[in-house]
């Protein structure tokens, strides 16, 4: 009671332990996209890019960008890599571990159920990190060897993210959600511009080349699962260290209670839900996004715009250091936004998700307008990466808003099939752009433009965050029903106070 004998709202602590999970949540992703991204950037080291074009040599009215006076002999020196892989092969090397991604979320969702989380995120951790410090064996032995260990690699960190979703949910109240959650996901783009920059300048290093970017990026795995091990819990119930006011806090989201225990997942009332295929197809906009920088913007820089491996890594990072910024601002901005209810969470997502598609289509468009503009290109690549990070708040969440109580399997779903994406992009790029000509990067961009400008307008006319029918099962329908209206007078009534479950007053 307050000194008027009013009861207050719980107030959470500005520090606790849901902050610890957002922290290895971040280093979960960050660990992801290094991995990744190292070898979107040591592959244009590894492989020979110097065979000479034939179709650019026979045809008079191919745009082959010139080589500047300052990076032609370094250039010509420093990608002359060791494998002779065609474009195809490189494409698959790119994209096979977003195929085990793929088939790695469903058996995850499943052994989440029978291990908990936090094994699962254990153990997918570890299987990547391996695999990634494997990975120059598996190259000198054959290609193939090679796609087989990004499949491997894949797999694991579909262990990884699907069980760092269901903790997500389990810890993450619904006001905090857009800002934690956002904070967690913007681990890809720090990850993916320390590795891009990093890795530039590890290739350029005699002692350690291309190989010692996958035994680095590896071994920084080992220091996640021990972050892991010592410091994630599964639930807020079960850390022995919480503060009564946090853990108050956190079980007075009485809409999250209702994922404590997780019934068989409904399939059917998804598969037949129109906010759920207005969601899998603004999602799988925004894979094209970023898959298109996780895996082939550095062989753009290098073939294309002639740039040095160091400086091509420098590059290549920009673009995500450009989206981590678009997510904290968004996710910031959106979090004031809701806690002084000046929007709803519905409109919310459905505004930032439409920002970033339109904003990312016209970086693109000033990307083809930059021609042989090396600086420029890559200038606008990176804006157009600040605007995927401004969707990040939109599309890329609405899964725990929609179905907190199937957080891990609905988005199992859903990143699953964006993992399609990321596996066909870099094939198709490599089909489109074999002759290594301008002009078939500029048919790759606009078909970017294409896929991520109607993804937007079918997520913000049928997509919702709110909280679907489905994510009740029957028996307890008007229960949890009872209690999400209960919750919601609390907020809005001015006599609530506390709104604290009767057993905890």
């Amino acid at each position: 009671m307050d000194p008027k004998g009013k009861i207050g709202v719980v107030k959470p602590p500005s520090l606790g332990y849901r902050h610890v999970v957002a922290l290895i949540g971040f280093a979960s992703c960050f660990l992801v996209n290094i991995q990744r991204m190292s070898l979107g950037v040591a592959i244009v080291a590894m492989v020979n890019q110097t065979v000479p074009d034939r179709l650019a040599e026979s045809n008079s009215t191919a745009i082959v960008c010139p080589y500047s006076n300052e990076t032609k002999s370094s250039s010509v020196k420093k990608v002359e890599g060791d494998f002779s892989w065609n474009s195809q092969q490189q494409g698959l090397v790119l994209g096979i571990g977003f195929l085990g991604f793929f088939f790695a979320t469903i058996p995850a969702s499943m052994l989440i159920k029978a291990l908990q989380a936090k094994r699962v995120a254990l153990f997918g951790s570890i299987l990547s990190s391996v695999v990634t410090m494997l990975c120059p064996i598996a190259s000198e032995l054959h290609v193939n060897a090679m796609i087989v260990a990004q499949f491997v690699r894949g797999i694991g960190q579909g262990f990884l993210f699907v069980s760092l979703f269901v903790l997500m949910a389990n810890w993450f109240p619904r006001k905090e959600r857009g800002l934690l959650s956002t904070c967690v996901i913007s681990g890809y783009s720090i990850g993916s511009a320390v590795a891009s920059a990093v890795t530039g300048y590890i290739c350029d290093v005699p002692e350690l080349g291309w190989e010692g970017s996958f035994y680095i990026m590896g071994g920084i795995g080992v220091f996640h699962a021990a972050l892991v091990i010592v410091l994630l819990y599964e639930t807020p119930q079960s850390h022995p260290k919480i503060s009564s006011a946090e853990l108050l806090y956190l079980s007075a989201d009485e809409e999250k209670n209702a994922s404590n225990n997780v019934p068989k997942t409904p399939w059917l009332k998804i598969l037949s839900s129109i906010p759920f295929y207005a969601l899998l197809i603004g999602l799988l906009g925004q894979y094209w996004c970023f898959s298109y920088f996780w895996t082939v913007h550095s062989t753009f820089l290098g073939t294309i715009q002639h740039f040095p491996i160091t400086e091509n890594g420098v590059w290549s990072c920009l673009p995500f250091l450009m989206k981590a910024c678009g997510e904290y601002s968004s996710s910031s901005i959106s979090n004031w936004l809701l806690m002084k209810k000046y929007v709803t969470v519905n409109v919310l997502r459905r505004t930032c998700n439409s920002i970033g598609c339109i904003g990312f289509s016209a970086a693109v468009l000033g990307t083809y307008y930059s021609g042989c503009n090396g600086s420029m290109s890559a200038v606008t690549a990176a804006v157009s990466m600040f605007f995927t990070g401004v969707a990040t708040a939109g599309a890329m969440i609405t899964c725990i808003d929609m179905a907190p109580r199937f957080a891990g399997s609905l988005s199992a779903f859903l990143n699953g099939a964006g993992c399609w994406v990321s596996f066909l992009l870099p094939i198709i790029v490599g089909l489109i752009t074999r002759n290594k000509l301008l002009t078939e990067w500029h048919t790759v961009f606009f078909i970017s433009i294409s896929f991520v400008m109607l993804s937007g307008v079918i997520f913000a006319i049928f997509g919702s965050a709110e909280v679907q029918p489905w994510n009740f099962v029957e028996e307890d329908v008007k229960k949890d029903i009872n209690s999400l209206e209960l919750n919601k007078e609390r907020e809005t009534s001015p006599q609530s106070t506390g709104g604290l479950p009767n057993n905890h007053r």
